[in-house]
């Protein structure tokens, strides 16, 4: 798994981190990433697996509880980034890196998958994740939005711009190339993502 997420440019440190935590770890026998939920007794209550080959194999482990999905968030920011999946959560944490920040002092929640709308936008839910952290959290104050460069992205932005409570600052900030984050963080350091390049020919 190190050298897969490495492969797709995510810091080394930020890895360990994840390993070192118990956030992520390697399953036998396939060898596919787990990404690891918490809950405030620090058990396990949610899980995600991606194969590491070129297989493009992914999902939620049997039993999992979306209202504690993947996130990395031990700081008390009272800003919170939002995300899809994991792979942009940890990239994003990347770019942070790579730009000086202490992306420790940040605080990351993936959504575990893309958020869907109701047909009406005012009939739709906050996704249980992002309630549940904000239930957990009563400091944030600010929700930054990273959804991917997608119709179903765009569309799922604006939804929580447009029912999360008032007393939020919503800002939408999509990457600036590419799909998604990981797509973005591959452009800027040079990485030739094959993954990316499949979903751009199939496009």
């Amino acid at each position: 798994i190190t050298e897969y997420l490495f492969g797709r440019g995510i810091d080394y440190t930020i890895i360990q981190y994840c390993i070192d935590k118990g956030l992520i770890f390697e399953s036998l026998p396939y060898h596919n990433l787990v990404c690891v939920g918490f809950d405030e007794k620090n058990t396990p209550r949610y899980a995600s697996f991606r194969a590491t080959n070129d297989r493009r194999i992914l999902g939620d482990c049997s039993g999992s509880d979306k209202h504690y999905s993947f996130r990395v968030a031990d700081s008390d920011s009272s800003t919170v980034h939002l995300f899809e999946c994991a792979i942009d959560l940890l990239s994003y944490a990347t770019l942070a890196k790579l730009n000086g920040q202490d992306w420790k002092e940040m605080s990351f929640v993936s959504l575990s998958g893309v958020y869907s709308p109701a047909k009406k936008i005012e009939d739709s839910k906050v996704p249980i994740a992002l309630e549940k952290y904000l239930g957990s959290n009563p400091s944030v104050r600010k929700i930054r939005i990273h959804f991917d460069n997608d119709i179903a992205g765009r569309k799922a932005a604006q939804t929580l711009k447009t029912i999360l409570p008032d007393k939020y600052e919503i800002v939408d900030e999509p990457p600036k190339a590419g799909k998604d984050f990981n797509d973005f963080l591959c452009m800027r350091m040079g990485i030739y993502n094959k993954k990316t390049h499949e979903r751009n020919e199939e496009r």
